[in-house]
């Protein structure tokens, strides 16, 4: 299970296409500026993931029922607790962080007219498990918007915070560590003490989704500031097999929560870590594999060196793309994690119809014509007006001419646009 003895000399291989070429099945051609999608495994892990696989097929029954992958996990899990800076003891794996994120939303004991605070940057799966638990339970869903500025997120969070009744009926608030659109780094600890401030028996959860293995995480601190669970990818940042995550739950809650399969072995005395680590005969391969993840990384120098190199690569490519575009990223530099957002070349001055249909002339020409992944967005401005922009995943296996090919097409195909849609301006114009 451990990359170090198969793989002893990788210092001398640079990141960027030779890491590409090396550690990673991409296909030929193809530059992968999604990572913070559904990011990409080394060969190497999936290598280890295959072995555990073998021994689970070698003997099943010692696999599943007699300490097999349990063994291999009480390995992992002290490791990924120190990259979070928490107590192993505190630490539970998961398929994914939207399974995370239902554990603690359905688990809680909600009442009617409860309220659950959430920012206009969640993603999709907390307003859809919102929805639910409004059909189910009859709360309220209180939404923080900050669309047009991850940087002021403060202001109308505490806005919406002030807006509360006392006695305040807020049970939980939910924020990104690493938002997704636009991408950014919140002040998770500032907003946790101004929830425990206006609230003191509400509990704060965090989406990490994009966190692990991107931005450091000190769930000690977090804890302080009154964080009561934290949920991550392993298959993101973490470069982890797809299937892999993690929950930290503060002990004054761990006796509430169950994971979203509730299995054979889950009466009601069962332990807090004992009610995640089964689920029912499936998979848990991929968590195993995630100790080969920390393996493969420390191999190819660490943490340090890997966000430093992705993080300086993000804060390069962004400036140079808003520059080459005249355009803007979505954030400062301060708050730009390995990934950011870069507003679209394309004119304010179009009409709405004829500048969404450039937005997807770029982003589906990335893809079609350049074999490059980007994911698109829109932003719905207060003032009415629609802006169009790309969010641009940087990782180990990417360098800056990479980021200059994506430039030349994203230049490239908006002149396709110009050229289909004239300046004119008119209602005549069609892209």
């Amino acid at each position: 299970a451990s990359l170090a003895a198969s793989e002893p000399q990788s210092e001398g291989i640079p990141f960027g296409k030779p890491t590409r070429e090396k550690y990673f099945q991409f296909q030929p051609g193809f530059l992968n500026f999604n990572h913070g999608g559904f990011g990409a495994t080394p060969g190497l892990v999936r290598e280890a993931q295959s072995g555990f696989v073998d021994q689970q097929e070698a003997q099943p029954t010692a696999w599943f029922a007699s300490g097999g992958y349990q063994k291999i996990l009480s390995d992992v899990r002290p490791r990924l607790a120190e990259m979070m800076n928490a107590n192993s003891s505190d630490v539970v794996f998961l398929d994914d962080a939207s399974s995370g994120l239902n554990a603690v939303l359905r688990s809680l004991p909600w009442q009617p007219q409860d309220v659950m605070l959430l920012t206009s940057a969640a993603y999709a799966v907390l307003p859809n498990t919102g929805k639910w638990l409004q059909k189910r339970y009859g709360i309220q869903i209180l939404q923080a918007e900050v669309h047009e500025s991850a940087e002021a997120i403060l202001e109308p969070v505490e806005r919406a915070l002030l807006e509360l009744p006392q006695p305040c009926k807020l049970r939980l608030a939910v924020f990104d560590h690493v938002s997704s659109y636009p991408p950014a780094i919140l002040p998770v600890a500032r907003l946790a003490r101004m929830v425990k401030a206006r609230c003191a028996e509400t509990l704060v959860l965090l989406d990490g989704a994009h966190a692990l293995g991107q931005v450091p995480i000190d769930m000690k601190q977090m804890a302080e500031a009154g964080v009561d669970a934290y949920v991550t990818d392993g298959h993101k940042w973490l470069m982890a097999p797809k299937g892999s995550g993690a929950l930290w739950a503060s002990r004054s809650i761990q006796d509430i929560l169950e994971p979203a399969i509730i299995s054979s072995d889950n009466a009601p005395s069962t332990k807090f870590q004992d009610r995640f680590d089964y689920i029912g005969t499936r998979d848990y391969t991929s968590w195993c594999a995630m100790g080969a993840a920390l393996d493969f990384r420390e191999m190819l120098g660490g943490e340090e060196k890997i966000q430093g190199y992705t993080s300086q690569l993000a804060g390069w490519a962004g400036s140079m793309m808003a520059s080459a575009f005249g355009t803007e990223t979505v954030v400062p530099l301060t708050m730009t994690p390995s990934m950011f957002a870069v507003r679209l070349p394309i004119p304010s001055a179009w009409p709405t119809d004829a500048q969404q249909r450039c937005a997807g002339v770029i982003a589906g020409g990335l893809i079609e014509k350049y074999s490059m992944q980007v994911i698109s967005f829109s932003v719905h401005q207060t003032s009415g007006n629609v802006t169009h922009w790309i969010r641009v995943s940087s990782q180990i296996y990417l360098e800056q001419q990479d980021f200059r090919a994506l430039t030349h097409a994203v230049l490239t195909l908006r002149q396709s646009c110009k050229s289909r849609v004239g300046e004119g301006l008119g209602p005549e114009v069609v892209v």
